[in-house]
């Protein structure tokens, strides 16, 4: 059993990737009428109850969801029966434990502060989203990620959506929480009946127990926890808990609507790549990891251009965005968003290298860089946030980033992964970057004092179109990842790649496939694609 192909794995991240960036539009959405009708003080107020509630589910329940997912995937690349059926067990065992723990701690955190229903509420959400990610992260070890993705979809999109409700209809932050009591119910109900008939018909039968060694599954799940630690500290806001204790609830929600901004933005390449984790388990079990070298490069590529593109976007097009839906109230926020783009640039490349090395199981490289960056970011964040308070979180961002992302990269080239784009291919990205983000900052400049939102409308589309112009006329990455992408896309998706590779990759490759042909032009034997 070699686990999920490549087309499948990148369904699955589109999958994930929607069941992660949609509710995120939608909780967007939330934060905007939480803004408008409550006041920035109190979006400050539910951001922090809702950090803390995903700081503790992550170090607690997800960290035991990726340690499921990962021996569970390198368990069915063996097609070791028996041994799956005790690790289900066993999954189940850590992640009821660990959910109670979790919903427990939260509730008494609440019990010293205001706000004290909200904090009981998601102390509940946490004890049932463990409940529900025992199952889903069997699910996700078995079939991949779309199952499990499309009920996340499902139930987040709810619970935005009824969180907008609630306070349009008068209910206060603690409102919010009570309605994703409700639709977390609904999703762990949904995924844990799945996964048990799943599971009979596929084992047929209740299965003898296997042997299994406790101690590596408890450092593996120990090294989960403490990698969750240090990217909730790296990737995560941390700082809002600083700006929360040496600062204004006010600039909590200005940092917030910045930073959530931020998060959608990097959760697409790292969705994406999230859903690749159960296929490299079991490609590294069955001696594929030379194989996953040779991609490797190419997705890297790739990552990088994500991130100029994405640095780009958000410098120029999130401030009038942010003036336009949250409001003059949050200015600060859209003044913040050149600043904070930068830490974009440096994501999606360390979020691939860390996938990489935590799908074969060597978690050393994904600690030693977030371990750096979390000692870069609580130090700088203690230094700056009290006397600069939303640029000092930013700035701490910023150098976190920076460092972790320089550790894993050297890290990864010392020990045998082939890192990094050439000098001609950044280049290229910086190029396509500027000229795109260039042409959306002259636009929201230009119409910026007749409207905010023809400055919205008119940065989005100048990016959009330079964008396209530049991608046929010259490519955004060179012909030989064009290649690999068109061989992971479905066939209907293929015709778009021509603004990926450029005119010239598209005839090039309608001519390698046509009838009667069956050798590819030179450029699709570059020497670097072997």
């Amino acid at each position: 059993m070699a686990g999920p192909s490549r087309r499948t794995t990148f369904v699955g991240g589109l999958w994930n990737t929607a069941a992660m960036v949609v509710p995120m539009l939608s909780a967007l959405l939330l934060s905007v009428v939480i803004a408008r009708r409550l006041g920035p003080a109190e979006l400050g107020a539910q951001s922090v109850v809702a950090y803390t509630g995903g700081l503790v589910g992550s170090l607690v329940v997800m960290a035991a969801t990726h340690c499921t997912t990962q021996v569970m995937g390198a368990a069915y690349g063996a097609d070791d029966v028996r041994r799956l059926a005790t690790l289900r067990r066993l999954s189940g065992v850590v992640h009821v434990s660990g959910g109670v723990l979790a919903g427990l701690l939260l509730v008494g955190v609440g019990s010293a502060r205001d706000h004290t229903l909200a904090w009981v509420f998601i102390g509940l959400v946490t004890f049932l989203d463990a409940l529900g990610w025992s199952s889903g992260s069997r699910l996700i070890a078995r079939s991949g990620w779309s199952e499990v993705s499309r009920l996340r979809l499902v139930s987040q999109i709810a619970a935005s959506l009824l969180g907008v409700l609630a306070v349009l209809l008068g209910g206060g932050v603690a409102a919010v929480f009570g309605v994703q009591v409700l639709t977390s119910a609904w999703l762990t109900t949904s995924l844990h009946r799945r996964e048990r008939r799943e599971w009979r018909a596929w084992a047929g039968r209740v299965l003898p127990s296997a042997k299994v060694a406790l101690r590596p599954l408890a450092r593996l799940w120990g090294l989960f926890v403490l990698s969750a630690a240090l990217v909730q500290i790296v990737d995560k806001r941390i700082e809002l808990l600083f700006l929360d204790a040496f600062r204004s609830r006010q600039e909590v929600a200005v940092y917030a609507v910045a930073f959530s901004l931020v998060t959608v933005a990097v959760t697409i390449p790292g969705a994406l790549l999230g859903a690749a984790l159960p296929a490299i388990a079991a490609a590294s079990t069955a001696d594929g990891v030379t194989s996953l070298h040779g991609h490797l490069r190419r997705a890297e590529r790739v990552a990088v251009l994500f991130g100029f593109l994405l640095c780009a976007a958000l410098a120029t097009v999130g401030p009038p965005l942010i003036l336009v839906f949250w409001g003059e109230g949050l200015h600060g926020a859209a003044s913040l968003m050149p600043l904070m783009a930068l830490s974009v640039l440096l994501v999606p490349l360390p979020t691939l290298l860390q996938t990489f090395w935590t799908g074969i199981g060597r978690l050393g490289p994904v600690l030693l860089a977030n371990g750096l960056g979390a000692v870069a970011d609580l130090g700088t964040a203690l230094a700056l946030v009290p006397p600069l308070g939303v640029t000092g979180a930013a700035l701490a961002n910023v150098v976190a980033q920076s460092v972790a992302c320089a550790a894993i990269v050297v890290w990864s080239r010392r020990h045998g992964a082939a890192v990094g784009a050439s000098p001609g291919d950044l280049l290229r990205f910086a190029g396509v970057a500027a000229l795109s983000g260039g042409a959306a900052a002259a636009a929201a400049y230009a119409l910026g004092d007749v409207s905010q939102v023809l400055a919205l409308v008119g940065a989005a589309v100048a990016f959009v179109v330079v964008l396209a112009v530049v991608g046929l006329l010259a490519g955004l990455v060179p012909g030989e990842d064009a290649d690999w992408i068109a061989d992971i896309v479905p066939h209907p998706v293929r015709p778009a790649l021509a603004v990926v590779g450029g005119q010239r990759w598209a005839r090039a490759s309608r001519q390698a496939t046509a009838p009667g042909r069956a050798v590819r032009p030179a450029h699709h034997r570059h020497p670097r694609s072997r």
